[in-house]
């Protein structure tokens, strides 16, 4: 009688460490999963031509330099080390950070492409572009500024 109820109480505990290790492993690849948010195209008020995801890719890889207008675009990005410009490369451009810092490293290190102006913070990203009608860069909201034109990244 008491190795069935052993038996019966075994199996209730073998049932139960399985049940906990499926909520474990559920747990920890909703956790791995990175929140994806949008992420927003900036540019001064004076550039305001619709850009494709092409376009994008080629201006921030340093391929399109110029403005239809013949102007030298002037990229503005953050460090690889914040998110929102990892969310930008693997969004928007389907890079990784250090794919994008090689693309550029090679081109500026022959003298062929300006190095991108480096900031710390959405604001000064803001500030920046809005002191360079020649300027690109990105941010995590649209922006409402007669000065800016923001449109979203597909």
């Amino acid at each position: 009688m008491i190795v069935i109820y052993w038996r019966k109480l075994s199996q209730f505990l073998k049932r139960q460490a399985i049940a906990v290790k499926i909520v474990a492993l559920f747990s920890l690849v909703s956790i791995s999963i990175p929140i994806h948010a949008e992420v927003w195209l900036l540019t001064h008020s004076s550039q305001q031509a619709e850009l494709s995801a092409k376009q994008i890719r080629a201006i921030f890889s340093l391929r399109q330099k110029n403005w239809p207008d013949g102007q030298i675009i002037e990229l503005v990005v953050m460090d690889d080390n914040k998110e929102l410009h990892k969310q930008f490369c693997l969004d928007a451009l389907k890079l990784f950070p250090y794919q994008l810092t090689r693309i550029w490293e090679r081109q500026i290190y022959t003298g062929t492409a300006i190095a991108p102006t480096i900031v710390n913070s959405e604001q000064e990203m803001l500030d920046t572009i809005k002191n360079n009608p020649n300027a690109i860069g990105y941010t995590s909201q649209e922006v409402s500024n007669e000065e800016l034109h923001s449109t979203i990244v597909d």
